[in-house]
C-alpha cells in the first residue's frame, strides 16, 4: 500500500507537468501568428484539455488496452509502475527546462518496458511474455509518426497555396488565423482525451496490482483530479517549449501556420483516437511545423535547432527506460 500511495502522489505533479508540456503544441503557432493572444490561447487550451480528460471516461475511449504486463508479483509490478512514473516526471521536468518538445507517451511506454526488463532480472518472469510486449509498436510510431506529420503538412501547403492564389492576402490571413483559433480547441480536446487515458491506465494498473476492491470505482474521482491538474498546467502556457516551437524552429506565415495546426489536429484524432496508436502530440506538432514551414520559396527552417530536438526525441525512450530500470532494481531489495 505504501507503493500505491507513492504512485498516487507522483501522478499529481506528473499530470501538472504533462499539461505544461503539451499545451505549447496547441497554442505556440496561433500565438506566433497572432491568431490568439497568449492569455486567450492558454485559457482556451486549458478549458478544452480539461474537457477532454473528463470526456474520456464516459466516451469509453481506451488507448492502452493493447498494453499488457507479463505476469509478476503485485509488489514488483507496483515497483515498476512507480519507477516509470518517477522517471517520467524527472525527464519531463528536465526537457521542459531545456525547452524541448518531447513525448510523454513514449517516455511512459519506454519506462514500462525498461522496468519490466529489470523485473525480469530480479524475478523469474516468463521471458516469452517479456518479448511479446509491444516493443515494435512504440518504436515504429516514434520513428514513423514524425515523418508522416512532416509529409502531410508539406503536401497540404501546396493545396492551401492553390486555394489562396488570387485571393486578397488580408482575407487569407484572417481565415487562416480563425482556423488556427479553432484548431487550438480541437487539438487540446484530443490531447486531453489522450492524457486522461494515459494516467488512468497507470492508476488502474496500480490499483489492480494492489488488490484494491472495486478499482474501477475510483476512476471518476481520478479523472476529475487529473483534469484539474492538467488544466492548471495548461494555464501556465508552457512558454519555454512554446518559444522553441513558435520562434526558434521556422519563420512561418498564417497560411502555413494553419496547415501545421490543422495537420496536428487531424493526425491526433485519426491516429491516436481512431486507431489507438501511441502517437505523441509533441512530436506531431513539431514535425508539422517543420513540414509546413519548409515548403516555402526561401529557406526559413532552423535545421540546427530541429536536429537538437531530434536528439532529445531519440534520448527520450533511452533515458526513461534506463532510469525506470535503475529505480526498479534499486527498489527490488526492499520488496523481499
Amino acid at each position: 500500500m505504501i507503493l500505491l500511495g507513492l504512485i498516487c502522489l507522483t501522478l499529481i505533479p506528473n499530470a501538472f507537468i504533462a499539461g505544461l508540456h503539451d499545451v505549447p503544441n496547441a497554442i505556440a503557432i496561433p500565438v506566433r501568428t497572432r491568431a490568439l493572444t497568449p492569455p486567450a490561447a492558454t485559457r482556451l487550451a486549458a478549458g478544452f484539455n480539461t474537457l477532454g480528460v473528463l470526456l474520456a471516461l464516459p466516451l469509453g475511449i481506451y488507448l492502452y488496452t493493447w498494453f499488457e504486463f507479463p505476469q509478476m508479483e503485485p509488489r514488483l509490478l507496483l515497483a515498476v509502475v512507480f519507477s516509470a512514473a518517477l522517471a517520467l516526471f524527472g525527464w519531463n521536468l528536465f526537457t521542459y527546462l531545456r525547452g524541448m518538445p518531447t513525448s510523454t507517451t513514449h517516455a511512459l511506454l519506454a519506462g514500462f518496458l525498461g522496468g519490466t526488463l529489470a523485473a525480469a532480472v530480479v524475478a523469474d518472469l516468463d521471458f516469452e511474455q517479456v518479448l511479446a510486449m509491444p516493443w515494435a509498436g512504440a518504436a515504429l510510431t516514434l520513428l514513423l509518426s514524425p515523418l508522416a506529420a512532416f509529409g502531410l503538412a508539406y503536401l497540404l501547403v501546396f493545396v492551401a497555396v492553390r486555394f489562396a492564389r488570387g485571393e486578397d492576402p488580408d482575407a487569407v490571413n484572417t481565415t487562416s488565423r480563425m482556423t488556427q483559433a479553432v484548431s487550438v480547441g480541437v487539438t487540446s480536446l484530443g490531447t486531453g482525451l489522450q492524457q486522461g487515458q494515459r494516467f488512468s491506465f497507470v492508476l488502474l494498473t496500480a490499483l489492480v496490482a494492489a488488490e484494491v476492491d472495486d478499482a474501477q470505482m475510483w476512476l471518476p474521482y481520478a479523472y476529475v483530479g487529473f483534469a484539474l491538474m492538467i488544466g492548471a498546467g495548461c494555464l501556465s502556457g508552457g512558454w519555454r517549449i512554446g518559444h522553441t516551437l513558435g520562434h526558434r524552429l521556422v519563420e512561418i506565415d498564417p497560411l502555413r501556420g494553419m496547415v501545421a495546426t490543422t495537420s496536428t489536429s487531424a493526425l491526433l484524432f485519426i491516429g491516436s483516437l481512431g486507431f489507438a496508436l501511441p502517437l505523441s502530440t509533441s512530436l506531431t506538432a513539431a514535425s508539422t511545423v517543420i513540414g509546413a514551414g519548409s515548403n516555402q520559396r526561401f529557406t526559413t527552417v532552423h535545421w540546427r535547432q530541429f536536429r537538437r530536438i531530434c536528439r532529445y526525441w531519440v534520448l527520450t525512450p533511452i533515458a526513461a527506460g534506463t532510469a525506470t530500470a535503475v529505480f526498479t532494481l534499486a527498489l527490488s531489495p526492499l520488496l523481499r
